[in-house]
């Protein structure tokens, strides 16, 4: 019985949580990784390493002939990892930033205490920066509205830069980072800024994705190789030796398309990583001499690059906004039709539930009752006189039939012999009823089904009784074939009729009912689909497939069954 299914069902779930509960409070039997441990690796060691690596490269940059670093690292990594981790671990990335900096000058000696101070100043102006934006956000996540977007290019491109370029003036005036010539302002803020819109939403994007999987739908090694190969073919194209100012606009033009596949593809995860690299490309390539940015010398060649860089990802972030938008409001309705279909399946289980309880009532309640009143009018019919005998006679005939009809309906509120003899002798028994009480013709045909679970076959079978129902109810048809068969590896259930089909093309097709309704979702509780079209026959057809998996009890195949 389905009900008595279930409650084993869950009662071997909850036994199961229970114990792997108390096989996690032993240490020794634990799978998973302590919160301290899983802190450090997602949040500790990269802010650390990052921090590190980018204190370090603008050092490298000053050495003769290497001139690697056009982004600032430290600032942008830890505003992006505060932006998606929730506020009490903001200590833990300050400190894991902050110690990355301070062995960075453990390194590079001649950094001072000054670099240092400068460096702290930053931390504390990002974390300020980071927490005016989570508090002015709408109600989604960072980056993801218009409105957060341009708080952000205003703290974090404009406002920021500004402030940390001031405060590293004030603590080190006379030792510029970067590629700065002495007193150069600008080329140090546009450096800070675009750092700031490259790397913080490159971050917080990627972020979203390790943590949503239904957002890495586009991320597939075919694409990603597809990626890395287009961006090399961009490099390309920017190394080749072009006339000058006859190719510049094209050239200028040409991460475009690449940028806009990457939204389309893997979303604003893939294009914020995608105008990263273009970005670093590009500023690389200006001061080498070559590209669309090179006419001048490499400081006035990588400030051309680092305009270019701010208004293309500028645009792309708003751009990114709108496609995220349109992804968050499908990934809610998905979970919305989710919870629905969640609901209705529970509904469901409730129903039959009810079916169960009804159909024990009548055979067990009613009907014997009715057995009780039956043997009263025996005793009776024998106290009377024989003339007024035929009436009594005749009243428990009528009493027989109602005990049949009711026995009738309950058979067909909760089909026990599904549950005994299998989902073939249960149609096989519905058919033959249905032939018996009514005008319409129903025809079976049952091919070596394999046994599936008692859920399963209740849902096949509560398919074909809405369906024959609603043949008898509807299609005014004659015959209606009943066909479940197995084709390759899904289950096919085919219900046709001849009767008067489906609405013609160009009338306002009618609201499906509750039976429809409810065939729709058994189909999809099942793993596959409904489809309604029209049948050979001249009337409708009703396909339900779902694959068979590993429904299949590994029984021997069930006779088949057929009626003319």
């Amino acid at each position: 019985m389905r009900v008595n299914a279930c409650v084993t069902h869950i009662a071997h779930v909850d036994s199961t949580r229970a114990a792997a509960s108390d096989d996690s409070v032993s240490p020794t039997t634990s799978t998973h990784p302590s919160p301290a441990l899983r802190i450090a690796f997602t949040h500790v060691l990269p802010l650390l390493v990052g921090c590190l690596l980018g204190q370090l490269l603008p050092t490298l940059a000053q050495m003769p002939g290497f001139r690697l670093h056009v982004l600032w690292i430290p600032g942008p990594l830890l505003m992006g990892w505060l932006l998606f981790t929730p506020r009490p671990q903001w200590r833990t990335c300050l400190l894991a930033a902050a110690a990355g900096t301070v062995l960075a000058s453990v390194l590079v000696p001649f950094v001072g205490l000054s670099g240092l101070v400068a460096s702290a100043g930053e931390l504390v102006l990002v974390a300020a920066a980071a927490w005016l934006l989570l508090r002015w956000r709408g109600t989604g996540s960072p980056l993801e509205g218009y409105r957060d977007i341009a708080l952000f290019v205003v703290l974090g491109g404009i406002a920021l830069p500004v402030c940390v370029a001031w405060w590293q003036m004030l603590v080190v005036p006379d030792a510029p980072r970067g590629l700065a010539a002495p007193g150069v302002l600008l080329t140090r803020l546009l450096c800070s800024s675009v750092s700031y819109l490259l790397i913080v939403p490159a971050v917080v994007n990627i972020a979203r994705v390790l943590q949503t999987p239904e957002r890495r739908a586009g991320w597939r090694w075919r694409t990603v190789a597809v990626a890395v190969l287009l961006l090399g073919v961009l490099g390309v194209i920017w190394g080749m030796d072009w006339p000058e100012g006859v190719m510049t606009p094209l050239l200028v033009l040409a991460p475009i398309p690449l940028l806009i596949w990457a939204l389309i593809v893997f979303g604003v995860s893939g294009a914020a990583v995608c105008m990263l690299v273009v970005a670093v490309l590009a500023m690389q390539l200006s001061m080498a001499g070559i590209g669309p940015f090179a006419f001048w010398t490499p400081e006035r060649n990588l400030i051309t690059a680092q305009v270019w860089t701010l208004g293309t990802s500028c645009a792309l972030l708003f751009l990114g906004a709108l496609s995220e938008q349109k992804l968050s409001n499908h990934l809610k309705l998905q979970q919305a039709y989710r919870r629905l279909g969640e609901v209705t399946g529970r509904m469901l289980v409730v129903q039959e539930e009810e079916r169960t309880r009804i159909a024990r009532d009548l055979h067990d309640d009613v009907n014997q009752s009715l057995a009780a009143i039956s043997i009263c009018l025996s005793t009776l019919r024998n106290q009377i006189p024989d003339a007024e005998r035929h009436s009594v006679v005749e009243l428990q005939d009528q009493l027989l039939t109602v005990s049949n009809d009711i026995r009738s309906i309950s058979h067909e509120l909760h089909p026990s012999i599904l549950r005994f003899t299998g989902l073939a002798s249960a149609l096989d028994a519905f058919c033959i009823k249905r032939n018996a009480r009514g005008a319409l013709r129903v025809r079976c045909r049952i091919e070596n089904p394999p046994r599936l679970g008692d859920d399963r076959e209740l849902s096949l079978f509560r398919i074909v009784q809405e369906a024959v129902n609603n043949v008898d109810k509807h299609a005014h048809a004659s015959t209606a074939h009943v066909l479940v068969t197995v084709r390759g590896e899904q289950l096919l259930l085919r219900v046709d009729d001849d009767g008067i089909g489906m609405p013609v093309a160009g009338s306002t097709p009618a609201a499906p009912g509750l039976g429809m309704i409810s065939m729709e979702e058994r189909a999809r509780l099942l793993g596959g689909s409904l489809q309604i079209g029209s049948s050979p026959l001249g009337g409708t057809r009703v396909e339900v497939r779902f694959p068979l998996g590993d429904a299949a009890t590994g029984l021997p195949p069930v006779r088949v069954v057929a009626h003319p």
